[in-house]
């Protein structure tokens, strides 16, 4: 009886994109989540070009940091908004799985029901925004569990500060999170490219071809097959009025 193997291709896990601000295209990828792919995509610009970017929207990831410092030495480096609150929230629900464990074990009703996961967005939402019975227990829970208490107030104090003028102290990401503060500069239209991405990853049922995948994610959401890319050796351009006019 014939016999069929069935064969699982590898698929492609993460592509670094390149993406100018103002434009919000893709300049440039290349394979990878390190400082390697992302150096991979700066050298597409000239030292020059390089030279002249002063703002840089990123996640907290080291890699992506060290290759910007190193190949973008004018750039102020930028960890926006959504980045920091997604971190605070994290520490935050550590805590709620932490609490919701001690009620397990009291066998307490009440604190088992407000710190169940289905409800942990209540606890970190603006208040203003719950409703009156909401309002009612989280007041109840508050008095209950101090440590709660205590990290809702860390969390809002967390937001008080990104809302500020000014930043007077941070530890390690201070910097970054003044240069937020200061520009308001976000990595907003990358994740809205990064939904494109995927959808367009979706619609091709994976794609096994690192080159193609790229080539696919340039034509869908940057510049070719237009009149600023050299279709015919497959080599990125910089139009040269954006080279003289837009911030990256």
């Amino acid at each position: 009886m014939p016999k069929v193997d069935s064969i699982t291709k590898p698929e492609i896990k993460f592509v670094t994109n390149l993406i100018c601000y103002k434009e919000g295209k893709v300049l440039s990828n290349a394979m990878g989540r390190d400082a390697k792919a992302l150096a991979k995509c700066l050298k597409v610009l000239s030292p020059e070009q390089r030279s002249q970017i002063k703002m840089f929207a990123v996640d907290m990831h080291d890699p992506f940091m060290l290759a910007i410092r190193k190949l973008c030495p004018n750039a102020q480096i930028c960890v926006d908004r959504y980045h920091l609150a997604e971190r605070v929230n994290q520490a935050f629900d550590e805590l709620r799985k932490a609490e919701f464990k001690k009620a397990t074990d009291s066998e307490d009703k009440f604190q088992l029901k407000m710190l169940a996961p289905h409800r942990r967005f209540v606890l970190v939402e603006k208040e203003k925004k719950l409703k009156k019975d909401d309002l009612k227990m989280l007041d109840r829970l508050k008095e209950l569990n101090k440590n709660i208490l205590n990290g809702m107030i860390l969390v809002e104090h967390f937001h008080r500060m990104l809302d500020k003028v000014s930043v007077t102290e941070f530890r390690k990401y201070r910097h970054y999170i003044e240069a937020y503060v200061e520009s308001k500069l976000t990595t907003a239209k990358s994740e809205g490219l990064n939904n494109k991405i995927k959808v367009l990853r979706r619609s091709g049922y994976g794609y096994t071809n690192e080159q193609s995948y790229m080539n696919k994610i340039l034509q869908r959401c940057g510049y070719l097959n237009s009149r600023f890319i050299n279709t015919n050796d497959w080599f990125w351009r910089l139009p040269a009025e954006v080279a003289q006019t837009t911030p990256f």
